[in-house]
């Protein structure tokens, strides 16, 4: 898709969100107002204005139902022939509704000439409609430019996280050639993939690939700790085949691994754990505290920088947090997810 034809498609895609629905409600909600409480009305104006109300939020959903339905290929079209769409599709229903009022009510709400009342409706809708596009197209351009910044912010911190155990693993590399071929090679090869996973600023992946990704980094930094570093994994028997960000769950293990291994001159036991619900992806990253770690600068660098990378790509509802008691350093991350796929075999 075209960076144009994908701009279209958040324009128009966004009458169909919470907000823009909400917003099309208040607007029909405001010129049923008016027409209620315009002069040269009937007395009763309290039943007047429900039965405006009613008329209006009808021709309004009734509109956006339509669009919705041909959404497809209206997001095919350039900005203003999506703009003159909407407004002809509201200006018809209108139409539509207003000769049925006539005909069935017209006794009651109709005070002129028929054609005089559907050219006032039509009319009425099409200066608050004018003005509704106005705002869509400004909200939508201010809400362009705060994705545009919160982006180039994601991309810049998406940048430092640059796997620091880059020397060290080529160094390892370098010394299995002469004894494990075989080894070296595989190092290269997962050494390779972390690097190609750190190259896809603000991507997504899937679960159980993040989980790969994460054991191959595990089985990277095993060549160079051997023993001090073991993984106690507990996953579910299946994960639900959702997506996540790319690089997730392997920078807190790396900070583990930095902050919890590495410090311990008789290594450590790293724990990790995955909860799912429907709402909800839980991970839980657990690793021992020494003296050594405490004196290590940057945990909390690593983990605030994951934590701001989360919240621009989440708005703010992934929540990460940090205990450390009983000599154990943890790390929960909560992903909020809507579950409604397949379970694979992890």
């Amino acid at each position: 898709m075209s960076k144009s034809v994908q701009t279209n498609t958040l324009l128009f895609a966004a009458l169909f969100k919470e907000r823009g629905v909400l917003a099309t409600l208040v607007v029909a909600q405001v010129i049923a107002t008016i027409l209620a409480f315009a002069p040269a009305t009937a007395d009763d104006i309290w039943i007047r204005l429900g039965g405006i109300s009613l008329f209006v939020h009808l021709t309004f959903l009734s509109s956006l139902t339509w669009l919705y339905l041909l959404r497809t290929q209206l997001q095919q079209l350039r900005q203003a022939l999506q703009l003159t769409a909407l407004m002809l599709s509201l200006l018809l229903t209108t139409a539509v509704f207003s000769g049925l009022l006539i005909e069935f009510a017209g006794d009651y709400f109709v005070q002129q000439n028929s054609y005089e009342f559907i050219l006032r409706n039509l009319l009425v809708v099409f200066l608050v409609t004018a003005l509704f596009i106005q705002f869509l197209t400004i909200h939508f351009e201010k809400e362009q430019q705060t994705n545009a910044l919160a982006r180039a912010e994601l991309d810049a911190l998406q940048a430092r996280i640059r796997p620091h155990f880059l020397y060290n693993s080529l160094n390892t590399a370098a010394e299995l050639t002469h004894y494990d071929p075989q080894a070296a090679e595989q190092a290269i090869l997962a050494l390779a993939a972390l690097s190609q996973a750190a190259m896809r600023v603000g991507k997504e992946t899937a679960l159980a690939d993040e989980i790969t990704l994460t054991q191959q980094y595990i089985k990277l930094e095993s060549w160079r700790f051997a023993e001090r570093l073991q993984v106690n994994w507990q996953l579910p028997e299946q994960l639900p085949a959702i997506t996540i960000p790319c690089l997730t769950l392997q920078p807190l293990l790396e900070n583990a691994v930095c902050h919890g291994v590495e410090p311990a001159l008789t290594g450590a036991t790293i724990y990790v754990e995955l909860h799912i619900t429907k709402r909800s992806l839980v991970i839980l990253v657990e690793n021992p505290i020494s003296t050594e770690q405490q004196k290590r600068p940057g945990n909390g660098m690593a983990l605030d920088n994951i934590r701001q990378r989360l919240d621009l790509y989440y708005h703010g509802r992934a929540k990460l947090t940090v205990t450390a008691r009983e000599g154990m350093f943890r790390v929960k991350l909560v992903l909020p997810l809507n579950i409604e796929n397949t379970l694979v075999p992890v």
